[in-house]
């Protein structure tokens, strides 16, 4: 992650509407590779695991299951030297990361 100072997740519901809102942008990427394939093609390998991610993240905390700490998640590798026209919500990905390393205040 870059040096920009990433926000702090208070709660676990803003946790969960942080992934909910990463998922929702997700689906809107997928649409837009299916409209514009040609611009869009560099990123869509990394919808896949991005949507799985979030989707397993998303059942853990909603059961309250998910355990802070831990590795980053996966996807983060693959998506910080990425340039945001790859994946215009890198930074959002990268709160919802920084939350799951550090938990909620």
């Amino acid at each position: 992650m870059n040096s920009r100072m990433v926000i702090q997740i208070e709660t676990m519901d803003e946790f969960k509407r942080q992934i909910e809102e990463a998922l929702i942008e997700v689906e809107e990427m997928r649409y837009s590779i299916e409209f514009d394939g040609d611009y869009m093609q560099q990123s869509a390998h990394l919808i896949g695991p991005i949507e799985e991610e979030l989707k397993q993240l998303k059942q853990e905390v909603e059961a309250g299951t998910h355990q802070f700490g831990g590795p980053p998640l996966s996807f983060i590798a693959t998506i910080d030297p990425l340039p945001l026209a790859f994946i215009p919500f890198k930074y959002l990905l990268q709160v919802i990361n920084h939350t799951h390393l550090n938990g909620v205040d």
